[in-house]
């Protein structure tokens, strides 16, 4: 804490970095610590008194989480690859599930700050104008998410030619299909 301006006993202006009076030679004294001005939340945060109180929640869906269903199955599916895993011989699985489960679960099961919405209010506007799909574009998104879903089967859990196969197809397709999406526009 720091040291007071003047002396107690005599009164006269103190230089900083004096730990004594330059005139009387009182030793000065430190200023007591204070009690905290919060209590651990956001300084300067103002207090909801009714209404809508945001909060921490695991249980609720925020703008950064899952909601309760999202996390369940989240976590279902991240034990569901550890049978696969062991039973066509992932003995590494073994040792390196724990470590990776732990990160997933971590940020899966994270405390999420939910702002609740006031019925009152109005919706927010829509920005970007979502047209439907027509038939043959939705038939065309199944196939390749077909494709796609094969490809990853295939090359976990198939013989090593089709392995090199789906490598070698990947390789050619996805510089291909990331320079047509994000780089020719």
């Amino acid at each position: 804490m720091p040291s007071p301006r003047t002396c107690r006993k005599c009164g006269k202006p103190l230089l900083p970095d004096l730990p004594w009076c330059p005139q009387c030679y009182e030793p000065v004294r430190q200023f007591a610590a204070r009690a905290p001005l919060h209590h651990g939340d956001f300084v300067g945060s103002p207090i909801p008194t009714g209404g809508h109180i945001p909060h921490w929640s695991r249980w609720e869906k925020s703008a950064t989480t899952f909601g309760p269903v999202g996390r369940v199955i989240a976590t279902v599916l991240l034990l569901a690859t550890l049978l696969p895993a062991i039973t066509f011989g992932g003995f590494m699985c073994l040792i390196a599930f724990p470590i990776a489960a732990a990160v997933v679960l971590r940020a899966v099961w994270a405390k999420g700050w939910v702002v609740p919405d006031e019925p009152d209010m109005p919706p927010l506007p829509v920005t970007g104008s979502t047209t439907p799909l027509t038939r043959e574009e939705q038939v065309r998104r199944i196939i390749r998410w077909t494709l796609g879903l094969a490809a990853i089967l295939l090359f976990a859990y198939g013989p090593v030619p089709a392995k090199a196969i789906v490598l070698a197809l990947a390789a050619i397709g996805l510089p291909w299909w990331f320079f047509r999406v994000y780089l020719d526009r």
